[in-house]
């Protein structure tokens, strides 16, 4: 009862109020109507076009406010407005720490194309995103998202975050600093983390401390577990709680100093050395080459693939398909690395450029799995043939052998109506792999498109002064992940990466070996896919196997040798190798029945005993 007589004699005051004000606006206009306008100008009109009225207004209403409301109502006013009270951020935070609001993660990515893919598919835990204000003019204009930023939002008598659109979160902000942070449940964050904030000099860069052991003096990586009871220490950014490894080691000098036996690093410099002594007269070749081949068309655009001995057959399959399927490859450039892959790729028409020079002293053979010394030297071709059209001022699609087209990704690369795209340096298809050294980007380094610029090219110049590390790491994908991460902050390189959620256009290993619906897609004939991309899968040996049961294989067998050089000299007709070579049809055949195909294949064995899966029978 108390409380209803309270609430009552609020309401009575502020209609008061209300008529007070409403008056007084007229009465405050009313010298100014009769004297300055036309006696058919209202007061509204009038107090809405002058703001020093209103301000004489607002002040006069405040008085009579303080007047009337007495202790009482001054009482229950701070009770129903304590939340203003006090910040959310203490005063000795204020200095970077302001205000914070919450924003939807689905608006704010849809308002802004950061680039990056999503890790995981969204859930509940991962719908909002917080803004953090540093500066009085960064809080939203609007007057009670401005409040509630600083002092927080009131609901059932706790004091919360406040939510807000994403244009009104961010109407005042000049500058836009974005962090992406690991999800609770991915695998990095298995074990408790923190994060410190302080002002200081600005850094764009995450310094990592944990609490693991001095590996110098731990040589042994069982040892090199997480343990809360050791001290904090400083540890570079990819390293392996888990594991005890530290994920971007830096390359060595010697391997043996007394022997003399070089590391990667200086095993680099007489690569690096070879390809500087080299590259004005590489370049001045490989011009008159695309010229003289018509490889550039009106879109300035090249197609680069690069291969050796062992992976031969794979662009063979790539050539045929494109062609029994009338794609148009003539923007395509292969960078052999040894004399028998370049037969292969000349005999089957299409442009190549070998490289004696670079290229002679690195091996033949296929790699066996990934990542092994054979894999790892090749990786240096990829990063080679790049950088060479990059210089050469052209637009770059690069694409590892083992990819097959069912449309020319150039047309979606080159459509000018898509302007969100076309703001982008350089694209690429989404790896799907979440772990920590592929992050933010998880970008798949074996298929992309550049755009020719001054950044893009300093980022493949970068690239190649990067080899060691590329050796040291085992990995091309991971080495310039780290470097877009890098050229993105520091010199705006804009990176995109298609999600594998959200999009079905550049599907890949992850997409066939686990993205199953995706795949169902491709087969009914329903997907957007323009290709299908081979990755993630163990060796050569599986990736053909694959390709034959989705109905990608175009190689006759008697062009699947281990010594092309036969093949010189046999005259195959007008088209080179393409009609011997190439089938009309696609070559079907059944291997695994736990793996996608275009036709069932029940009697075919597993390849993965464990989950015992049946890809005809999850459609069924």
């Amino acid at each position: 009862m108390e409380m209803t007589s309270r609430i009552s004699c609020i309401s009575l005051v502020l209609i008061s109020l209300a008529s007070f004000y409403s008056g007084y606006i007229c009465s405050s206009l009313n010298e100014y109507i009769i004297n300055a306008t036309a006696p058919s100008t209202d007061c509204a009109t009038l107090y809405e076009s002058l703001p020093e009225v209103r301000q004489r207004i607002a002040t006069r209403v405040e008085e009579e406010l303080h007047m009337l409301s007495g202790p009482f109502l001054r009482d229950h006013q701070n009770k129903l407005t304590s939340i203003s009270d006090g910040e959310i951020f203490p005063k000795s935070a204020s200095s970077f720490a302001l205000g914070i609001i919450k924003v939807s993660k689905a608006e704010l990515l849809s308002e802004y194309d950061f680039g990056v893919p999503n890790k995981h598919k969204p859930n509940e835990d991962d719908t909002d995103a917080l803004i953090l204000y540093n500066h009085p003019g960064a809080l939203p204009s609007e007057k009670t998202l401005q409040n509630e930023a600083a002092h927080g939002k009131l609901e059932n008598g706790s004091r919360v975050i406040a939510n807000a659109s994403v244009p009104l979160a961010l109407a005042s902000c000049d500058t836009l600093n974005t962090i992406f942070l690991p999800l609770q449940n991915s695998p990095r964050t298995s074990f408790p983390e923190c994060y410190v904030m302080m002002s200081d000099f600005e850094s764009y860069h995450i310094n990592r401390w944990m609490r693991l052991p001095d590996f110098a003096s731990t040589p042994k990586q069982k040892d090199r577990v997480l343990n809360h009871a050791l001290p904090l220490r400083h540890v570079g950014r990819i390293t392996l709680a888990t594991k005890g490894v530290d994920e971007l080691d830096v390359p060595i000098l010697w391997d043996d100093f007394e022997d003399r036996k070089k590391g990667f690093l200086f095993q680099h410099f007489d690569v690096v050395r070879t390809f500087l002594e080299n590259v004005d007269a590489v370049l001045k070749d490989l011009k008159k080459l695309l010229q003289d081949r018509k490889v550039v068309r009106s879109d300035n655009t090249v197609i680069v693939m690069t291969v050796n001995k062992g992976q031969s057959e794979l662009l063979t399959n790539f050539i045929c398909s494109a062609r029994r399927r009338g794609l148009d490859i003539g923007s395509l450039l292969v960078f052999p690395t040894d004399i028998e892959s370049k037969i292969l790729a000349d005999g089957l028409g299409v442009a190549t450029y070998y490289d004696q020079m670079n290229f002679e002293r690195l091996p033949s053979a296929e790699a066996k799995i990934y990542g092994d010394p054979i894999f790892c030297q090749m990786m240096f071709a990829k990063i080679l043939s790049v950088a060479y059209v990059s210089l050469l001022g052209h637009d770059i699609l690069f694409q590892d052998v083992d990819i097959v087209w069912y449309k020319n990704p150039l047309e979606f690369f080159h459509n000018a109506t898509n302007e969100a795209l076309q703001k982008f340096d350089i694209l690429f298809q989404h790896d799907g792999s979440a772990h920590l050294r592929y992050n933010p980007f998880s970008a798949n380094s074996g298929f992309y498109y550049v755009r020719s610029n001054k950044r893009t090219q300093y980022l493949f110049t970068s690239f190649l002064y990067h080899g060691a590390l590329v050796r040291k790491t085992k990995s091309h994908q991971h080495v310039l992940i780290q470097l877009l991460l890098e050229h993105a902050s520091m010199f705006g390189l804009k990176v995109k990466v298609f999600d594998k959620f959200e999009t079905d256009i550049f599907p890949g290993g992850f997409h066939y070996h686990q993205n199953w619906d995706t795949m169902r897609a491709i087969i009914r004939g329903e997907a957007n896919a323009y290709l299908i991309h081979m990755s993630w899968t163990e060796n050569k040996v599986n990736k053909v196997l694959f390709l034959r049961q989705m109905g990608n294989w175009y190689v006759n067998d008697e062009c699947i040798d281990n010594d092309l050089r036969q093949h010189v000299g046999r005259g195959f007709g007008a088209n080179g190798w393409v009609d011997q070579c190439c089938s009309v049809e696609p070559l079907f055949s059944c291997h695994f029945r736990d793996k996608p195909s275009i036709k069932p294949c029940p009697d075919a064995p597993l390849i993965d005993a464990k989950k015992k899966r049946n890809f005809w029978e999850a459609i069924s």
